[in-house]
C-alpha cells in the first residue's frame, strides 16, 4: 500500500541485490532519495506537462528513481504475485490491461475534472487505484508520490507534500483510508486528501 506498503516489518529487515551491493532497506532508501527528489524537481518545473499520462510516463517515473540503483526491476511492472498486509493484488500478468485502464480512467477524470470536488476524486482514484494495483515489485510509495505530483502540476495545485510519516496519526488514517479502498470504499480516502489539500493551503 504504497507509503504504507514499502514501511512493511519485513522490508525492514530485507536486504536488497543493488548496483551498490548487498544494502539493507535504509541504505537502500538513501541511495534513492537523490534520484526521487530530482525527479520532483523537474516535475515542478513542468518537464513532464506534455507528455500524454499513460503507461510509458508511469514506468519512466519508476526507472528515474529506482533505475540507477536497482536495474533488474526497474521500469517493469512486477513478474510475480505478491501481499501486501491483508490485501492481494491483481496477478501480476494482468498488470498490461489494468495499467491500461488505470492510465485511461486517470486521463478521463482529468478530462472533467473542473471543480474542487472533481479533482480530489482524481487524485484519490489515481492514488488509491495505483496501490490496490501494486504494478511494480518494490517502490510503488515513492512512485504514486511522483505521479501525484504530476497530477498536481496538471491540475494547477500548489506543492503538497504527499508523503506521510510512519507512525503517526496520520500515517494510521492513512492506512485505514487505503484499506477501505481495497474494499470498494473511497470516501475515507477522499476525506483524507481533503484534509492533506487543508494542511497544505490548498484545500
Amino acid at each position: 500500500m504504497g507509503t504504507a506498503g514499502e514501511g512493511q516489518a519485513d522490508s525492514l529487515t530485507r536486504r536488497f541485490a543493488s548496483a551498490h551491493g548487498d544494502v539493507t532497506y535504509a541504505e537502500l532508501a538513501d541511495l534513492i532519495a537523490p534520484h526521487l527528489e530530482n525527479l520532483l524537481d523537474r516535475i515542478a518545473e513542468d518537464e513532464f506537462c506534455d507528455r500524454p499520462f499513460d503507461e510509458t510516463l508511469v514506468l519512466d517515473f519508476h526507472r528515474e528513481i529506482i533505475g540507477e540503483v536497482i536495474p533488474a526491476i526497474a521500469g517493469r511492472w512486477r513478474g510475480e504475485p505478491v501481499q501486501v498486509g491483508s490485501h492481494v493484488p491483481p496477478e501480476h500478468f494482468h498488470l498490461p490491461v489494468r495499467m491500461r485502464e488505470y492510465v485511461g480512467n486517470v486521463n478521463a477524470r482529468l478530462q472533467y475534472a473542473q471543480g474542487f470536488d472533481e479533482q480530489v476524486e482524481l487524485l484519490a482514484y489515481a492514488e488509491g487505484e495505483f496501490l490496490h494495483v501494486h504494478p511494480f515489485s518494490d517502490f510503488n510509495g515513492r512512485t504514486i508520490r511522483a505521479l501525484l505530483s504530476e497530477l498536481l502540476e496538471r491540475l494547477d495545485f500548489p506543492p503538497v507534500e504527499v508523503s506521510v510519516e510512519r507512525g503517526t496519526s496520520q500515517f494510521r488514517s492513512y492506512q485505514d483510508a487505503l484499506a477501505h479502498y481495497d474494499n470498494g470504499r473511497m470516501d475515507a480516502l477522499i476525506d483524507f486528501w481533503i484534509e492533506r489539500l487543508a494542511r497544505e493551503g490548498a484545500g
